[in-house]
């Protein structure tokens, strides 16, 4: 069983289309409700955002988006972890990210962009990616100023109205730089919050990191043995290990646990298994090594954590 099948998924197609929407093939979607006619759409009573508001079981996203708040105010669960989007704030949301929409506040004035691949993201270059790694690892919400947030939400426009218009020959180049410069704009604005480190070797120690990452989540339910992740590798477990904190301050061990863990408390929050079935489905030898996998970890057994 993979770990998608455990799990509700959201796919780009799964978001409410409307006439506040447009999208560019299957690749960018764009919505949002500050704009004329539409103004000040109360996004807490729309019929169709209210079927996310209201699911009882986190989704597993599929694509990576950046939220964009003007104003109010949407909490979430990203990870299990709780985050308020206030105004002049992005919140940006990875693939594989497993989230839940709590709330929206009826003045919530906010803008969604969302694209199925972020192959078209420029990660060639090595000082911006690290600096997304980076901030990411502690961070969803990057707040900015009054200037910060219109500078974006030009470029939110102007990707927009070529989306609107009729398809031509350069259309997909066009977006792309569009995108290319949301994206560079965001490292920009990461950047002072990113001690950097002239670390030798930086590139290769990346690559080796995001494999790893790579791996983990397609095998974390099945393998929580660094060896396993090394093997793969084809380095050794102390030299992943070294490279891991290296680049994320973290150990590799610690990444393992909390992906593990992360999967768990989703599971046990969702609504459809038990404390015996989500062992099984985690690969656990018995529910009794999970149990005490999952406290050590959480601070409380899985059923206390599933009954809370």
């Amino acid at each position: 069983m993979t770990q998608d099948s455990t799990l509700n998924t959201l796919n780009l197609n799964m978001l409410p289309f409307n006439e506040r929407a447009c999208a560019y093939r299957d690749e960018i979607f764009m919505s949002d409700n500050f704009d004329e006619p539409y103004d000040s759409v109360d996004l807490s009573n729309d019929p169709q955002i209210l079927n996310f508001i209201s699911s009882p079981y986190p989704f597993k996203v599929q694509f990576a988006m950046m939220l964009l708040c003007l104003d109010g105010y949407m909490r979430v669960n990203l990870n299990l972890n709780e985050y308020v989007l206030q105004r002049n704030c992005i919140q940006i949301v990875i693939p594989g990210t497993i989230g839940q929409c709590i709330k929206i506040s009826p003045d919530c004035r906010m803008a969604i962009i969302a694209f199925a691949h972020v192959d078209n993201l420029p990660e060639g270059n090595t000082q911006s990616a690290l600096i997304v790694r980076k901030y990411l690892i502690d961070n969803t919400i990057l707040r900015l100023s009054d200037s910060e947030m219109d500078e974006m939400l030009g470029l939110y426009h102007h990707m927009q109205k070529k989306i609107r218009q009729p398809e031509g020959v350069f259309t997909h180049e066009i977006l792309n730089g569009y995108i290319q410069i949301f994206y560079y704009n965001l490292c920009q604005l990461m950047s002072p919050y990113i001690e950097q480190k002239d670390t030798q070797y930086v590139s290769r120690k990346k690559q080796i990191f995001d494999q790893f990452i790579a791996l983990l989540k397609q095998h974390c339910t099945a393998e929580r043995r660094i060896g396993f992740y090394a093997d793969k590798l084809c380095i050794t477990p102390k030299y992943l290990s070294q490279v891991v904190f290296d680049i994320s301050g973290s150990h590799a061990g610690d990444w393992i646990r909390d992906y593990v863990i992360l999967e768990a408390k989703a599971l046990l929050k969702c609504g459809k298994y038990n404390v015996q079935q989500v062992s099984d489905l985690l690969n656990f030898a018995n529910q009794s090594f999970f149990g005490s996998y999952f406290k050590k970890a959480v601070g409380c057994s899985p059923s206390a954590y599933q009954d809370s």
